[in-house]
């Protein structure tokens, strides 16, 4: 009986002895829902959105170095023009009556009476003086301008009143009220020709 030959083969001959694999058919995915496994999302988290605004900064405010460093505002005057001048006036008239009942007293404590001799002449120079600096002060501190010149020209004009009117009677009670009176004079002149013919510095 004759063998049977085998079938003839459908494959193409393998090159060098070696045989290709068969193509495997591809497959179809598998149905929603038939073992698929979890899809997972590479896109980035957000926890939570900050939706509140920003808080500003506090500025803590200067240093107190730099609050010591600031210019202080200056103060305003006690008094201005005239009402300084006359309040100027009452005080050097009172300080020039208070100074010269203070030296007439030492004069008669020290040689028994009332004149100082030649000694009450510097004592009448050194309160003339000293009226003359108290009123330059008290005018400065009023913003008063030019408080030395009228200061200087108000005592002055003082004296010479003084000497020409008053000298016999130096020695009453009432010269307490007038030698005031006459200052406050003589610095509210002293003031009326400073501002008008004097410029101001």
């Amino acid at each position: 009986m004759a063998e049977e030959r085998d079938s003839p083969s459908l494959e193409p001959p393998s090159l060098f002895g070696r045989k290709r694999k068969p193509s495997t058919p591809p497959q179809a995915p598998p149905p929603a829902g038939a073992g698929a496994g979890p899809v997972v999302d590479d896109s980035p988290t957000t926890i939570f959105d900050d939706t509140s605004e920003p808080t500003p900064d506090i500025d803590p405010g200067p240093a107190p170095d730099e609050v010591a460093a600031l210019p202080r505002t200056p103060r305003e005057p006690w008094l201005r023009g005239r009402p300084a001048a006359v309040v100027t006036g009452l005080l050097v008239g009172a300080l020039i009556v208070a100074a010269t009942a203070g030296s007439l007293r030492i004069c008669t404590k020290v040689k028994g009476t009332s004149s100082c001799g030649d000694q009450g002449f510097f004592l009448l120079v050194a309160i003339l003086v000293v009226a003359v600096v108290f009123g330059t002060v008290v005018l400065r501190l009023a913003h008063v301008p030019e408080p030395g010149s009228i200061s200087f020209l108000a005592v002055g004009l003082l004296s010479v009143v003084t000497l020409l009117f008053l000298v016999d009677a130096i020695f009453e009670w009432w010269m307490v009220i007038a030698i005031p009176l006459v200052s406050v004079a003589t610095f509210l002149l002293s003031h009326w020709v400073a501002t008008t013919y004097i410029e101001p510095s």
